[in-house]
């Protein structure tokens, strides 16, 4: 009689994977929802040192005022951009580096110059996290660093409200969150490094913001996470070696992902019921899992490169009418999987359907048809999903 052993020596290197991917993501959940009141109860919290600190930087701030009513002349200057929204900052600190609306930087002997109307470079590294109330700005870091000590809440550069403002040529290491957007639209991240954050970008009901060609490497739980967010386009960034979220997306939808090298990390690209995404032009290598799609509907994935993963590309939770077509499947130990829900894994006979390296493995007898460059019997995901037009050769990509 068999024993429980050998019956675990017969299963396949898929059923394995399915076991183990049930357990891992029972604890994903688990870990999200105590993530999710974590980040909550981290963002509220404030020690009494804090507290008497902020109370001290009202008293000044107020007794300016003062002052400044009864020993300054009016100003000839016009006012500018009053109709800028303010957010909801903490109180003055003067462990906080300010860009004020009307372009002053406080303090003074912060190494931040503004050297036009609206654009301010880094003369040195900066160890204060810095928050920015001015619009329409270029802070040009010059190659130096902007270094937090991982102070709970801490934002590297907080951009809370914003609107154009473009953050470039800036190493960032040591907050809570490299970069935070909060209902903030048109910015643009270019060519920054963020390491050793807990979040290397943090953005939540925000849209129309760009980030392009940085460096986005070993972060503590998250890469980028967008929370609310529609119509971002994230490209062109290396972004490796996270051993939970990569790209994550909750409840958001109409972002544009292409271009990126996403390699080396827990989770590639994962989206939580989110909805009319676009991802193309990707290097998804090395990864445990390249795409997951957690109760997400109607997202485009096409013409990415899906190489070396654990699991190549998995839609659970009912995640359905996503369509999947153009890519390469290659060298994965498993290509895709789909719990029930149905998806469409081709464009059609005359764009056809993807490229599966195991495509003569699974269907030794198939035949091209008439020379299209398509096999002649779909392969085959499960029994709601299935490529109809498999690609014979690997399709050509612009990879980044």
């Amino acid at each position: 009689m068999p024993t429980k052993a050998d019956k675990r020596k017969k299963k396949s290197l898929k059923e394995r994977l399915r076991e183990r991917q049930v357990k891992y993501q029972k604890a994903l959940e688990a870990h999200r929802i105590r993530l999710e009141k974590e980040i909550k109860r981290r963002s509220k919290r404030w020690t009494r040192g804090k507290v008497l600190l902020a109370l001290s930087a009202v008293i000044l701030v107020l007794l300016g005022i003062y002052i400044a009513l009864y020993y300054t002349p009016p100003s000839t200057q016009p006012q500018q951009e009053t109709s800028q929204s303010q957010p909801q900052q903490q109180p003055l600190s003067a462990n906080v580096i300010y860009i004020w609306p009307d372009g002053r930087v406080e303090p003074e002997s912060a190494p931040i110059v503004n050297m036009s109307a609206n654009y301010y470079i880094f003369t040195d590294d900066v160890q204060l996290p810095i928050i920015v109330l001015k619009d329409n700005i270029v802070i040009d870091g010059a190659s130096h660093v902007l270094k937090g000590s991982r102070e709970a809440g801490s934002k590297g550069l907080d951009l809370t409200g914003r609107k154009n403002v473009t953050i470039m040529n800036l190493k960032i290491q040591g907050f809570d969150y490299g970069i935070y957007l909060n209902m903030a639209s048109g910015n643009t991240l270019l060519q920054n490094e963020l390491t050793d954050n807990y979040c290397g970008i943090w953005i939540i009901v925000s849209s129309g913001n760009n980030i392009t060609s940085n460096k986005i490497i070993k972060n503590e739980f998250y890469a980028i996470s967008f929370r609310n967010s529609t119509g971002n386009v994230i490209s062109k960034n290396e972004i490796r070696a996270h051993n939970n979220y990569t790209l994550y997306f909750g409840y958001s939808a109409g972002n544009i992902i292409h271009s990126n090298n996403i390699t080396d990390n827990r989770l590639g690209v994962f989206l939580y019921a989110s909805s009319n995404n676009t991802m193309f032009y990707n290097v998804i290598t090395k990864n445990y899992e390249g795409f997951h799609l957690f109760n997400s509907k109607q997202n485009l994935i096409k013409m990415n490169k899906l190489l070396n993963n654990t699991l190549g590309l998995v839609l659970s939770a009912s995640s359905l009418d996503n369509i999947i077509y153009g890519n390469n499947f290659i060298k994965n130990a498993v290509h895709a999987e789909a719990e029930n829900a149905t998806n469409i894994w081709d464009n059609g006979y005359s764009e056809g359907g993807n490229y599966w390296d195991d495509y003569k493995d699974k269907y030794p007898d198939a035949q091209e048809l008439d020379g299209s460059g398509i096999w002649n019997v779909p392969y085959i995901i499960n029994e709601n999903n299935q490529d109809r037009y498999p690609k014979v050769n690997p399709i050509s990509i612009p990879y980044p």
